[in-house]
């Protein structure tokens, strides 16, 4: 009789528990459809990326959920970017990954939706962007704690985050190096500095 009892206790805790994540698990269907960027957003849910999620949901200077997708940036005039943030003739905010990545791991795309949350700011300015690529950075370095195998992953953007993080951890988690990357890219050359 205790064997029974035991069982339909653990099938409880079981239903309980399955019912419980899928009803704290966030919707994100008025960010993505697509399923990568969705897995990608629940990877940012995991580590507790509260920031991120509230400006992705809506807590951004257009108080609007921002859509993100997967795009041929070049086709876009965006070549060279592994993503962009840009706003829509009805005023909402998007972001567009760049195609590549589709195949990435999906915590080196949450990676790039961190980046790219920053920019609802739209200040076009040079600390915003280095508080983008911040955010970038310190997003990887928190999933490659949390599974180091991630930097074994043979991807561009694996390789990109893992240069940036080491560039990160050897100015003793300080973005010293990456601030003049940044400064002296002819990319944000146009970039106000406050």
């Amino acid at each position: 009789m205790s064997l029974l009892k035991n069982l339909v206790v653990f099938l409880c805790v079981l239903v309980f528990s399955s019912f419980s994540n899928s009803v704290l698990a966030a919707d994100y269907t008025a960010n993505t459809k697509q399923p990568v960027l969705t897995e990608a957003l629940n990877r940012l849910e995991a580590m507790n990326n509260r920031k991120v999620l509230n400006v992705i949901q809506g807590q951004n200077s257009t108080n609007k959920p921002i859509k993100i997708m997967f795009r041929d940036l070049a086709a876009l005039g965006y070549g060279t970017c592994e993503a962009v943030t840009a706003k829509t003739a009805d005023g909402r905010l998007v972001i567009l990954i760049s195609s590549n990545y589709k195949t990435a791991p999906v915590e080196a795309v949450a990676c790039l939706i961190a980046h790219e949350s920053v920019h609802h700011e739209n200040t076009k300015t040079y600390e915003e962007e280095v508080r983008a690529w911040t955010t970038e950075v310190q997003t990887w370095v928190a999933f490659t704690q949390a599974n180091p195998s991630l930097k074994a992953n043979d991807s561009k953007l694996v390789k990109r985050l893992n240069y940036l993080s080491k560039l990160y951890v050897k100015d003793g988690n300080q973005m010293t190096t990456i601030a003049n990357i940044i400064a002296n890219n002819p990319a944000y050359s146009s970039l106000k500095k406050s």
